[in-house]
C-alpha cells in the first residue's frame, strides 16, 4: 500500500494568543483517507462439469494428450470371433465327427427302407398290353407320380374272379404280407372329379379281347385297390380282368398323403 496523505489545519496568527491563553497544547488534527482501491478479485474455480461449449473452446487452444478409448465390439465382430472359436478342432476330432454323422445318416436310411415294403408291377414272362404302355398321366398328391403299367398272371381272370386281399398281397409283394393294408374302392370313388378318365379308359382297353375291335370297352369292370404302405405312403392299383390271356392288368400310382 502507498502512504496515506495527511490534511493539516493551520491556525491564523491573530488567534494564536487566544489559544495560548488557555495553556493547552496546539492540537493538529490529521485525517487520513486511504487511497481508493478496487476490491481484490476472487479466484473462481469450477466445481461442476464444464459445458460442451466450454470444452469446445478449450480444445481449440489446448492440446490434450491422446488417451486410448474403449470401443465395444460390433455384432459382426462378435459373431466372427465366436464362430472361429467354436469351429476350431483338431483333424482327428473333425474326422470322427464326419464319420459319426455319416453313420447316423446311413442308419436312418436303412430304418426307413426296412419300414416300407417294396411292390412289383409286372410278373416275369408276362406281356404288358399295348394300351398301358402309352399312358402319360400323373396321380396328383404331395408328390405327383406317374402311372405305371401292371400285368400279373392270374388264373381267376378267365372265371371272372377277383383276387382277395391275401392273393393280391402275394402278387404285388411276395416278401411282405400287405393284406391288412389293402382296401378295395370303386372307380367312381377313386376318381369322383373325373381327373383320371384317360387312365380308366386305358385299363378298360387293356382288358378287352385283343384284336376284337367290336368289344365294348365300357362294359369292362374295374376295381381300385388302395394299399397303405405307411402313414403317408399310399399306392393305388387300378386293375381289370383280362380273360383271354388269364391276366390281371392295369396301372399303379404312388402317392404321398400327409
Amino acid at each position: 500500500m502507498q502512504p496515506s496523505t495527511g490534511i493539516h489545519c493551520v491556525i491564523p496568527q491573530a488567534n494564536r494568543a487566544l489559544i495560548t491563553r488557555f495553556s493547552r497544547p496546539t492540537t493538529y488534527v490529521s485525517i487520513t483517507r486511504p487511497q481508493s482501491q478496487s476490491p481484490p478479485r476472487r479466484q473462481l474455480s469450477y466445481t461442476t462439469t464444464p459445458s460442451l461449449r466450454e470444452l469446445v473452446s478449450a480444445k481449440k487452444t489446448t492440446h490434450f494428450p491422446a488417451t486410448p478409448s474403449y470401443q465395444p465390439a460390433t455384432p459382426a465382430q462378435s459373431r466372427t470371433s465366436f464362430s472361429t472359436t467354436s469351429l476350431t478342432m483338431s483333424d482327428d476330432a473333425y474326422s470322427s465327427f464326419l464319420d459319426k454323422a455319416n453313420s447316423d445318416l446311413n442308419a436312418g436310411r436303412s430304418q426307413q427302407g426296412s419300414g416300407t415294403a417294396r411292390t412289383e408291377t409286372v410278373d416275369t414272362n408276362v406281356k404288358v398290353p399295348a394300351p398301358l404302355q402309352s399312358v402319360d398321366a400323373y396321380y396328383i398328391s404331395d408328390t405327383d407320380e406317374p402311372f405305371e403299367p401292371v400285368a400279373f398272371k392270374w388264373e381267376g381272370a378267365s372265371k371272372g374272379t377277383w383276387p382277395s386281399a391275401d392273393q393280391l398281397s402275394s402278387l404285388i409283394s411276395p416278401s411282405a404280407d400287405l393284406s391288412g393294408a389293402i382296401e378295395t374302392l370303386s372307380a367312381s370313388s377313386f376318381d369322383p372329379k373325373d381327373q383320371y378318365t384317360s387312365v380308366l379308359h386305358a385299363v378298360r382297353a387293356a382288358a378287352a379281347v385283343e384284336g376284337d375291335s367290336s368289344a365294348d370297352k365300357s362294359a369292362v369292370d374295374i376295381k381300385v385297390y388302395r394299399v397303405e404302405l405307411s402313414s403317408t405312403k399310399i399306392e393305388y392299383w387300378i386293375l381289370a380282368l383280362e380273360p383271354s390271356e388269364g391276366r390281371l392288368v392295369g396301372l399303379r400310382a404312388k402317392a404321398v398323403e400327409s
